[in-house]
């Protein structure tokens, strides 16, 4: 006589209809805070008709995701996937009367929690090797000790008594495929399933790493939607439509509402990503879209399919929508998407829940987090490459300042405490945000946030009032290390030269008007050590420079508001506002590529011959671009120049200016440049047979490496040499004696030729290619250039190229490019100027 399993001995039928109550899942109970229930789903649901299965297998099965189904064992395979296979030593259990119980996995995610007692052996799905489902099995021992083991795909594992003669009894618990989250279906791609520990809900796609959902389905309370920032507790995945299930590495909570930024350990690719809606309106139709059931069915119990309710929101605070009264809108639909002409206006996170299957609800209002105003706190976190990002996000309305997060992804975070005089500000064009009162307020972070000895790069958003103040700042033990400032309608930065009280300062001062009061800049800095060169950005455009030589480590705390002023002291308090501040332990941001730039400020430079044959660099002093008072910048690079052809190029896409040179054999050869000097002895040749060409370089493909242009003077050919090799014929005949200049003058990211002929006029000739070169019609552009000595570069910093002309009366001038192939007025920066060759 075959005995019964001993569970089955305990009351255990009995006992069921109570145990799968508890084991779906209950809705939370809200706080007072929170009514209607909250959205988050548990994950799994009671198994449709486990009674009956129960009472014909002896199969305890208790409650799944419906991805994971009791099958018929003698079912055959399909292609290269069976059925996973149960062994136990109870020959009750199953249909078969051997012992053995089967499920078939129908997704590349699952879950199934059961109990199935004396498990000796797991057969994984796979016929053949590789093919079978990552499956992983939780098993509990008479002692009580819980075990996960990994389940071979195409064959057996043994367990309990099978991998032990010795062992006790195992109890099968759970069966769990891949992450156990499957991917849903629906017409919105970017609207997807989050799942994490005893959790489904529902998450956006606001850009490629990055999910929106409700920070209650990853809350220890979901009535209490509070979470900290950085990794999740347990691990969680978001699948998307026809996407596998990519794990959660991070979490950004938008504290005050129940929102979350979740972080993917991999970009998802083939999905536009939703971005914020401008507005959450009421007392219109909005759609929500979401993953839930709204029925259940022995063949559908699932959560893949999407679901959507049309909601007319009747009420909205500074940071929800409510409707007392609205569709019917089940648990799974936490952190769904509120659409406002396809944008997401809000996600939900509770509502009343009457009529949605395992709950007798509660009624039919809705609640949703709202996220129109979110855009730029969205932005902050999704775009951030820093390695400290302050959002200034950290308070719900109405609290008072304290400390604020550091989204630090990696590495230790630094958060920033205030000082009295700190408030909250929302409203403004940039939101959140905190004020600054000029005289008392600032942030300090609990030690330093860069290196300042070596590479390093700041950014902050701020609104100076009319005093300005202090942005940025690290201390040292007596001074500030360096510090970022608005004075008199300028913004300056500056590096002390040593630890002391009143230390010398190397200083970059922008042009007068570029921190105007009670307007916001993005203000930056990037500091290149090899160089010494710190370089200021306003809104992006490098508009000052300064070399600071001499380095040392202020390894103090980092302040926002305020610098140090001696060993007790801090002065420069900042009055405005300041909005997303982060810091990078590199260069973040790097100037648009400038072929000419030869001493890495950021700005490209002249070089020339002069009548001895040496090779000067001029640097560029920003503005109308060059200062030539005595020759007082300038640097000699060379000597020996005199009788060669040599063109300006950053050869190497190192950041600086190179020179290619052809010698009187034709050879082509590169002269590095090593933090502003030409390294002789490091020259390599790049070409050969160049004699009788004229050379050229610019960048018209999608490399960072220069290429070539060369006119042939015998046949009148124009070629183009991607990365310097593999010539193409550009122009067939008619370019004898033209010099050519390569550079983009029309806007449009692609080099185009501006040339001058025998003749002495100027053409223009735009480049149709996307990669490469094709050149249209030409348009002259100018006339009288025969004795005109040219180089072609952005000289003026307006990121349009220019031409710098020398003419015959040794007068230098500037023809400042418009970024439609035309140049405007020109102006002269330079008199006097005898030499034998410009670039």
């Amino acid at each position: 006589m075959i005995s019964a399993p001993r569970w089955m001995t305990l009351g255990v039928v009995a006992a069921l209809a109570a145990s799968l109550s508890v084991a779906a899942g209950t809705t939370p109970a809200g706080a007072s805070a929170i009514s209607p229930p909250s959205l988050v789903d548990d994950g799994v649901h009671p198994y449709p008709g486990a009674a009956e299965i129960l009472a014909a297998q002896n199969v305890r099965l208790i409650s799944g995701d419906g991805h994971i189904l009791l099958a018929d064992c003698a079912t055959p395979a399909q292609g290269d996937i069976g059925l996973l296979k149960i062994w136990t030593t109870d020959e009750a259990i199953g249909a078969d009367g051997i012992g053995r119980v089967c499920f078939k996995v129908t997704a590349s995610g699952g879950v199934l929690n059961l109990e199935v007692p004396g498990v000796f052996e797991i057969r994984g799905d796979g016929q053949r090797e590789g093919t079978g489902h990552q499956v992983t099995a939780k098993l509990r021992d008479d002692d009580g000790e819980q075990h996960t083991v990994d389940v071979d795909p195409d064959g057996s594992t043994q367990v309990g008594l099978g991998a032990d003669p010795e062992a006790s009894p195992t109890m099968l618990l759970q069966l769990r495929a891949g992450s156990g989250l499957a991917p849903g279906t629906g017409e919105h791609a970017a609207v997807g399933k989050l799942g994490t520990a005893g959790r489904e809900c529902t998450a956006t796609l606001v850009a490629p790493r990055w999910a929106l959902s409700a920070a209650s389905c990853l809350a220890t309370d979901p009535s209490q939607p509070l979470l900290d920032e950085g990794a999740p507790s347990a691990a969680t995945h978001v699948a998307f439509p026809g996407k596998s299930a990519v794990k959660v590495d991070w979490l950004s909570p938008r504290p005050g509402r129940d929102v979350v930024l979740a972080r993917l350990a991999a970009p998802i690719d083939g999905i536009t990503p939703l971005t914020p809606a401008a507005t959450a309106p009421t007392g219109v139709e909005l759609v929500a879209v979401g993953h839930s059931r709204t029925a259940v069915t022995d063949t559908d119990w699932t959560t893949d399919r999407q679901q959507s309710a049309r909601i007319t929101f009747t009420a909205a605070t500074a940071t929800t929508l409510t409707a007392e009264a609205g569709p019917l809108v089940c648990s799974g639909m936490a952190g769904a998407p509120v659409l406002n002409g396809g944008k997401l206006a809000a996600v939900l996170s509770q509502a009343g829940q009457a009529g949605c299957p395992g709950t007798t609800g509660n009624g039919g209002a809705v609640t949703a987090a709202r996220a129109d105003d979110l855009a730029i706190w969205v932005s902050a976190i999704t775009s951030s490459t820093a390695d400290h990002t302050w959002t200034l996000a950290d308070a719900a309305l109405g609290a008072a300042v304290g400390t604020t997060a550091d989204s630090a992804f990696t590495g230790a975070g630094l958060p920033l405490t205030a000082t009295a005089g700190a408030t909250w500000k929302t409203g403004d064009t940039r939101s959140p945000a905190v004020e600054l009162n000029g005289t008392t307020a600032a942030l300090s972070a609990g030690g330093p946030a860069v290196v300042t000895d070596a590479d390093f790069s700041l950014s902050a958003w701020a609104k100076p009032a009319a005093a300005g103040g202090t942005v940025l700042s690290q201390d040292g033990v007596n001074t500030a290390g360096f510090k970022l400032w608005a004075e008199n309608g300028a913004w300056r930065f500056a590096m002390s030269r040593s630890d002391v009280a009143a230390p010398v300062w190397d200083t970059a001062v922008a042009p007068a008007g570029s921190a105007p009061a009670g307007a916001w800049s993005q203000v930056g800095v990037t500091y290149k050590a090899a160089t010494g060169v710190a370089i200021l950005w306003v809104n992006g455009r490098n508009v000052a420079s300064v070399r600071h030589t001499v380095k040392w480590k202020a390894a103090g705390a980092l302040r926002a508001g305020a610098h140090k002023t001696g060993a007790a002291g801090l002065g420069g308090h900042f009055k405005g506002v300041l909005s997303t501040l982060q810091t990078w332990n590199r260069l973040s941001v790097t100037p648009t590529p400038n072929d000419h730039d030869f001493d890495g400020d950021g700005r490209n430079d002249v070089v020339i011959t002069d009548a001895a044959g040496d090779l000067w660099m001029y640097p560029s002093q920003g503005g109308t671009g060059l200062s030539t008072v005595s020759g007082a910048n300038r640097v000699k690079i060379g000597s020996g120049w005199g009788a060669l052809k040599w063109i300006v190029t950053d050869w190497d896409a190192d950041g600086l200016a190179d020179v290619v040179m052809k010698d009187s054999e034709g050879d082509l050869w590169m002269y590095p440049n090593r933090n502003g000097q030409l390294v002789s002895g490091g020259r390599k040749q790049i070409g050969t047979g160049w004699g009788n060409y004229v050379h050229a370089a610019g960048n018209a493909n999608s490399t960072p490496a220069a290429d070539l242009f060369g006119v042939n003077n015998g046949n009148g050919a124009l070629y183009y040499y991607p990365d310097g090799g593999g010539k193409t014929v550009i122009g067939n005949s008619g370019w004898t004696g033209f010099r050519v200049f390569p550079a983009d003058f029309s806007g449009d990211d692609r080099a185009d030729v501006m040339a001058i002929d025998t003749s002495g006029e100027l053409w223009f000739y735009a480049n149709t290619s996307q990669n490469g070169v094709a050149l249209a019609a030409r348009t002259q552009s100018g006339t009288g250039w025969s004795s005109y000595k040219v180089a072609a570069m952005d000289l003026s910093g307006d990121g349009r190229t220019d031409l710098v002309a020398l003419d015959g009366s040794g007068n230098l001038w500037v023809y400042p490019g418009n970024g439609s192939g035309r140049l405007g007025s020109r102006f002269q920066i330079g008199a006097g100027w005898t030499v034998n060759a410009i670039g």
